[in-house]
């Protein structure tokens, strides 16, 4: 058996061990001997596993085109949770969007078992859908949590790619680890698409989204935005990605003060318009700038920074959908670090704690940022705090 460096908590190497023993076995007798019999298709059909969340899914989405220019006839399908439909609905390079709920990345209210139950039950009628295509390649961008290299043996896939690092790397035709050092999401992809001989690269990738048709005139109507609007998004997918309201009172009295931005307030959890409020009631004499979005579609928020005049946002999914569009501040408290770091269509200035990151930025323009141990401190430091207003003022 092959050396592998897993991706993995302590308790969970010697399960990942000893399952890929039996991984090893099946796909080098019985798996692979049946690949030999596949036939390659004349137009490229490659296919894209993604069982990740939304920032995974956009970031992944950034390669198509790069696979367009290569093969102007292939035929994209993508495996996806039902959460990252949104990415790849209105994408005219993706043929097929196949749901597999994976239970591990699964963040529904749901119990585990009825996740465990969902999980079968998608995986089931993905597999009864895939198994009416043969594709020529197959590329599974996770590279830690849940992978989707099992359903393998249940398709028809020539050469699949990806990473050995949570498992069943024995089904690929060849399995990648992550580097010692500090790398990029985009960076682990461009190194699977390598192999089906696509070149893209962090400086050369153009991020985008596609989008459904808003009418902006009826948004700006609904939610009172303007070219003048400055988007806050003071919710993350982990709490402790997020800062307390006294944090925020602080924040916002500066920007209030020191630009002519309204400040308009988006998020789905109630925390979001709980904070609104508050503010509110702290700031009676600017409450006419003090703005609440309301219930949007998930459409409607990724409209609303090509109205307003920038963002300030979290280390999380908003980031990555703003920068494409205005420009961005990137609050990252807790932040996952360079893996992340938002591919910047606009200015984008972000301020992290990730410390294995600090020396790291991106090659492309417009993009900036500063590595501060505590984000907490930020609105008692007054150099900071000018550099801020400063960015969003200009």
């Amino acid at each position: 058996m092959k050396f592998r460096k897993y991706c993995a908590l302590r308790r969970e190497l010697y399960f990942l061990w000893l399952k890929d023993i039996f991984v090893d076995i099946y796909a080098k007798f019985i798996y692979k001997p049946k690949l030999k019999n596949l036939l390659s298709n004349h137009t490229k059909k490659i296919l894209f596993f993604n069982s990740g969340h939304l920032g995974d899914a956009l970031i992944m989405s950034y390669c198509f085109p790069e696979i367009k220019k290569k093969y102007p006839d292939a035929i994209i399908d993508v495996v996806c949770g039902e959460w990252c439909k949104f990415i790849f609905d209105k994408n005219p390079l993706v043929r097929n969007i196949i749901v597999q709920n994976h239970f591990m990345t699964n963040r529904s209210p749901k119990s585990t078992f009825k996740k465990l139950i969902n999980h079968f039950k998608t995986a089931s009628w993905a597999v009864k859908k895939l198994k009416n295509n043969s594709y020529d390649y197959s590329i599974d961008v996770r590279y830690s949590g849940a992978v989707s290299h099992w359903i393998l043996p249940f398709i028809k896939v020539k050469k699949s790619y990806g990473f050995g690092s949570r498992g069943y790397g024995g089904l690929l035709e060849k399995e990648f680890f992550l580097p010692e050092s500090q790398f990029h999401t985009y960076e682990m992809l461009s190194m699977l698409l390598k192999e089906i001989e696509i070149e893209t690269s962090l400086s050369s990738v153009k991020p985008y989204l596609p989008l459904v048709s808003e009418n902006l005139e009826i948004l700006k109507q609904k939610v009172n935005i303007s070219s003048n609007s400055l988007l806050i998004f003071p919710e993350a997918g982990e709490q402790t990605r997020m800062f307390e309201n006294d944090f925020w009172a602080k924040f916002c009295y500066e920007i209030l003060i020191k630009t002519p931005h309204d400040l308009l307030f988006c998020g789905e959890k109630p925390f979001n318009e709980a904070l609104f409020c508050d503010l509110k009631n702290r700031f009676p004499n600017f409450k006419d700038r003090l703005l609440y979005s309301g219930k949007l579609r998930l459409s409607e928020v990724a409209a609303l920074p090509q109205i307003a005049a920038a963002a300030i946002v979290l280390d999380s999914f908003p980031a990555h959908l703003c920068s494409l569009s205005c420009k961005t501040l990137v609050l990252g408290k807790k932040a996952a670090g360079f893996h992340f770091f938002q591919l910047n269509n606009k200015e984008t200035f972000m301020i992290h704690d990730h410390v294995l990151s600090k020396d790291f930025t991106l090659p492309r323009k417009g993009f900036s940022k500063k590595y501060i141990k505590n984000l907490n401190t930020i609105i008692f430091d007054k150099s900071i705090l000018n550099e801020i207003i400063e960015f969003l003022k200009k």
